[in-house]
C-alpha cells in the first residue's frame, strides 16, 4: 500500500478556522474524514484558536504603528535609490555587450555564406552519387538516377549536413503533431 499524502499544515490551519475556500475545503474535508492523524492536528489548530481569542490583547496605538511603518519603509526607498545609483556608476558589465554583438557577427555572417541554390559539383561524374539537401527535401543520386525524401506537405524542416557525407532532416507533422526524422547517409 502506498503512502498517504496529507494536505499541509497551513491548510490544516485555514480549515480548522473556517478560512479555506470552498474547494479548498471540500477536498481537505474529503481527506480529514478518513484521517485520524489530520483530525487531531485540526482538533489541535481549534484549542490554539480559542486560547488565543481568549488572551487580552494590549492597547496599542495603531495610528501610530501605521505612521511608523509608512515612515519605515519610505526611509528604506529612498536608502535603496542610493545604493542602486552608486552601484551603476561604479562598473558597467560588458558581458551582455559581448554576447549582443557575438550573436550579430553570426548572423551576418550567416546571410554573407548563405545561398539559396542547392550546391552541385562543378563537374559530375555519372558514377559519383551525390548527396544534397534541398527546400523540398533529402536528395542522393547521380547524374542519371536519383531518390529523393520530401517534407510533409511542404514543412519546413531542420536540415544537418556534415562533411562525412551524411544529411538529416527532421520536421514536425501538422496533423499528427510526431517529429518525423529522415537521416541519409553516403558511403
Amino acid at each position: 500500500m502506498g503512502t498517504i499524502n496529507h494536505p499541509r499544515e497551513n491548510d490544516l490551519a485555514l480549515l480548522a478556522g473556517g478560512d479555506a475556500g470552498r474547494v479548498q475545503r471540500y477536498l481537505l474535508d474529503r481527506h480529514v474524514r478518513s484521517c485520524v492523524d489530520c483530525q487531531g492536528k485540526i482538533a489541535e489548530y481549534r484549542e490554539l484558536r480559542s486560547a488565543l481569542t481568549e488572551l487580552d490583547a494590549p492597547d496599542l496605538n495603531w495610528n501610530f504603528l501605521a505612521a511608523d511603518m509608512r515612515a519605515n519603509i519610505r526611509l528604506g526607498l529612498e536608502a535603496g535609490e542610493c545604493v542602486r545609483t552608486t552601484q551603476a556608476f561604479k562598473r558597467w558589465n560588458v558581458r551582455p555587450v559581448l554576447a549582443l554583438a557575438s550573436v550579430l557577427v553570426i548572423v551576418v555572417a550567416g546571410e554573407f555564406l548563405r545561398d539559396g541554390r542547392p550546391h552541385r559539383p562543378a563537374v559530375v561524374d555519372a558514377a559519383v552519387p551525390v548527396l544534397q539537401s534541398t527546400v523540398s527535401g533529402v536528395e542522393v543520386g547521380t547524374a542519371t538516377n536519383s531518390l529523393m525524401l520530401l517534407n510533409h506537405r511542404g514543412n519546413a524542416a531542420n536540415q544537418t549536413v556534415s562533411a562525412q557525407g551524411n544529411i538529416e532532416a527532421r520536421y514536425v507533422d501538422s496533423d499528427t503533431g510526431a517529429l518525423m526524422i529522415n537521416n541519409v547517409y553516403l558511403q
